[in-house]
């Protein structure tokens, strides 16, 4: 019975727990801020008046940020899992791409309603937290 060295742990994970957290919530919360916003946007198409061309540009750009938007929370867990670095950085990169599409919607789309602000502050919310994160995680892989 001696000394059993599948107990001793020789490695200790740097992931960030709070970030993987953030990421598994916001996937979860992406998938209905689209269902959503997708719904609005075709409610909006029905009732109110829009300009010639400019509600198919507004449903492919929510499409657009959905993929953006997935492959950014895949690439950021996996990352994370990981701990690698470059990773981390795109994460950080593509929150930005996903906060201007956030901003479209708040300031820049035909129709903007109580439930838009609502749904894009919450998504400003996790890509915000998510960044912060990130950079606690890239400071923390460096070290």
């Amino acid at each position: 019975m001696g000394s059993d060295n599948r107990d001793k742990v020789d490695y200790l994970s740097k992931s960030s727990l709070p970030l993987q957290i953030l990421i598994f919530f916001n996937g979860c919360y992406s998938i209905l801020y689209f269902l959503v916003t997708l719904a609005l946007m075709i409610w909006k198409g029905v009732e109110f008046p829009y300009p010639a061309g400019r509600l198919p540009w507004e449903i492919i750009l929510l499409f657009v940020y959905i993929v953006v938007e997935a492959c950014r929370l895949f690439i950021g867990s996996k990352g994370n899992k990981t701990e690698n670095l470059a990773m981390i950085v795109m994460l950080i990169v593509l929150s930005c791409f996903s906060a201007l599409a956030n901003v479209f919607y708040i300031n820049f789309q035909t129709y903007v309603l109580r439930l838009d602000l609502i749904f894009n502050s919450v998504s400003f919310t996790f890509i915000g937290l998510e960044i912060i994160f990130g950079i606690l995680s890239i400071v923390r892989f460096a070290k």
